[in-house]
């Protein structure tokens, strides 16, 4: 498993977070990182 999250891969999920929080503040409890969106991008399969 990757630990380390890439330069590029933390501001992109940084830009995604706060949009995601300005819509959902009041109910967002936890975000949930998944699959080879985070290992790498995303892959077309």
């Amino acid at each position: 498993m990757r630990v380390a999250v890439t330069i590029e891969i933390s501001n992109q999920l940084s830009e995604v977070l706060s949009v995601i929080e300005r819509h959902l503040e009041s109910t967002l409890l936890a975000v949930h990182l998944y699959g080879s969106a985070v290992d790498g991008g995303l892959k077309p399969y």
